[in-house]
């Protein structure tokens, strides 16, 4: 079977960030099938010309050498509309024209010629705006949509919307909704939020866990535990999760634990300058990003994720299991993986000022921190691995085109 994967034109790799590691995963899983896969790096920088084109920036794709048969870069045409007349209309009738100008019919013909010339069978969509490029191209091929988040949920966390960002939200909003009712399957790789487009109308949604290679254990030989933290801060999540955690928590651990160490993996660039100043505590060690993990995550270190909400995928859970970390998550962010449960493999919280008080009780606990973190290791090998998730996706590809392969 012939499949385009259509993804972002960035890096795909299971550590560059949480992203990239959902592509890498299911780009693994689709090659393991056997599946002929053409990947197509979508570019959606603001130009005139749609081309699809060998012209492959080479460091994006250093990690995934036998996971398809052809890949190309395709560079959408955005077009912009005239008129203020036409664009009110466009509102109204066309929220996915309004908002993203690259659904065109200069996009919709490259792709169609694409599908014909390569008989392809199924488009497999990462992410929101390949999945819109997709969709609303009139394709005759069925639409696997790989749903990473809700924008509308996202932007409502923001502290204040203007009006004019409140209108454009909800138009967004209406396109999401529209886009995961209208495919002819979504994947996600959180069971929560797989639930939600089912409750929005889409019956064809399968939850995939993220998967990862496993790993060697790291060794510990430290009589205490560090605290760490991975994630580089471009992220939503990563940011103000780790600015909340160091708010609500960090002082009070200082003060009862005097020897305590964080340690934060991760490219700070988008730190917040108020995260920053915080971050330059002497007993918080940044390390930046790290391209091979093994060093930096130890079996028994405590891994916190302070975020606070359900949305999305947590990308570094079933990371955190691999390496037999002990996770120490609110009950919100890890949400999105019913294979995670409290007091078994992870220790989960009702909010920080709870996390702050687990931690507590679980730094000088060496027993249980072994027992969590063994546990984690045995989830990990049952639940977050190719090998077990690939027969599932199997089957279910095989019901979204209507035949056995």
């Amino acid at each position: 079977m012939n499949i385009i994967f259509l993804v972002n034109n960035t890096k795909i790799s299971p550590n560059a960030n949480g992203g990239a590691s959902v592509y890498f995963s299911h780009l693994e899983l689709l090659a393991k099938l056997g599946y002929k896969v053409h990947v197509l790096l979508v570019d959606f920088s603001d130009k005139p010309n749609g081309e699809i084109s060998s012209k492959v920036n080479s460091e994006y794709i250093q990690e995934i050498k036998g996971f398809y048969s052809e890949i190309n870069h395709f560079q959408v045409a955005q077009i912009h509309p005239k008129g203020i007349v036409n664009r009110i209309k466009t509102a109204i009738s066309a929220p996915e024209k309004f908002e993203y100008f690259f659904v065109n019919s200069q996009n919709e013909n490259l792709l169609k010629e694409y599908i014909s010339k390569h008989k392809i069978n199924l488009v497999w969509a990462e992410w929101r705006w390949t999945a819109i490029l997709a969709q609303y191209s009139n394709l005759t091929v069925p639409i696997v949509y790989a749903h990473h988040d809700w924008e509308f949920k996202l932007r409502k966390l923001k502290s204040s919307l203007s009006l004019l960002e409140k209108f454009h939200l909800k138009q967004k909003k209406r396109v999401e909704l529209d886009l995961v009712k209208n495919v002819a399957a979504c994947i996600s790789a959180s069971f929560t939020e797989t639930e939600e487009i089912k409750a929005y109308g889409n019956p064809k949604a399968l939850y995939i866990p993220l998967t990862y290679q496993e790993v060697t254990i790291t060794p510990n030989d430290s009589e205490t535990p560090s605290i760490v933290h991975l994630g580089g801060m471009g992220t939503t999540a990563n940011r103000i999760g780790l600015e909340r955690f160091l708010e609500v928590c960090w002082d009070d651990l200082k003060q009862k634990i005097p020897t305590i160490e964080l340690k934060v993996i991760g490219n700070l660039k988008y730190a917040s300058d108020s995260l920053k100043k915080r971050l330059k505590d002497p007993q918080i060690n940044c390390v930046g990003f790290v391209e091979d993990l093994q060093p930096e995550l130890k079996a028994y270190d405590i891994h916190i994720i302070p975020w606070e909400y359900n949305t999305g995928t947590r990308t570094r859970i079933p990371l955190v299991f691999n390496y037999a970390q002990v996770l120490v998550c609110t009950k919100a962010a890890a949400s999105c993986y019913p294979e995670v449960i409290h007091d078994e493999n992870s220790i989960l919280s009702d909010d920080l000022n709870q996390m702050k008080t687990q931690l507590l009780d679980l730094y000088k606990n060496q027993e249980k921190l072994i027992f969590i973190g063994d546990n984690a290791r045995k989830t990990f090998q049952n639940h977050f691995t190719v090998d077990q998730q690939v027969e599932k996706l199997k089957e279910f590809v095989e019901s979204v085109v209507g035949y056995e392969l």
